[in-house]
């Protein structure tokens, strides 16, 4: 494991900037305001920021290839807390589907609860049951209109459930 260290101005900066165009400014002013408590993980090969831990727990993992981020259930956690008022970068499902969820089984279009409609396919989501607890992350197959509309066809593709033991890596 490479040696984590603490973020300086100029990547604290290119990570709030990263996180605003993807989750939205609330998560790049909580980044902002916890640079203190960020630390860094980088590449062995390109030397490039590759996990960001936030005391000690990781929340984001950039994806080199494409320039995104994505969640750790902790981080998801975080993202969730920061929307208010509904998921904007996660979905809902009933209660009893969460828990299928929660062992890293996929989301299907007819259990999403009132996508929101910016959804894009390929964008970085949560999963959360009814009462906004997450219970996985993963990546967005359809779009929100389509999760609304479509009854059939994986809605999101779960990269880790709650309980799959997959907590902290990615």
């Amino acid at each position: 494991m490479n040696p984590v260290d603490p973020v300086n101005p100029f990547e604290a900066r290119t990570l709030e900037t990263m996180a605003a165009r993807q989750f939205g400014k609330q998560v790049a002013q909580f980044l902002h305001e916890n640079r203190d408590r960020l630390a860094i993980e980088r590449s062995k090969n390109t030397g490039k920021i590759r996990y960001v831990y936030l005391d000690g727990a990781l929340v984001l993992v950039l994806r080199p290839e494409e320039g995104f981020f994505s969640l750790s259930i902790a981080g998801a956690i975080i993202v969730n807390e920061l929307e208010m008022e509904r998921p904007i970068n996660g979905i809902m499902v009933p209660d009893d589907v969460a828990e299928f969820i929660k062992d890293g089984k996929n989301v299907f279009a007819k259990h999403v609860l009132d996508p929101w409609p910016g959804i894009r396919p390929a964008q970085e989501l949560y999963v959360c049951d009814e009462q906004r607890n997450v219970v996985g992350v993963g990546k967005a197959i359809l779009s929100g209109n389509d999760m609304r509309f479509f009854k059939r066809g994986m809605a999101v593709k779960v990269r880790h459930g709650i309980n799959d033991g997959q907590l902290e890596q990615e």
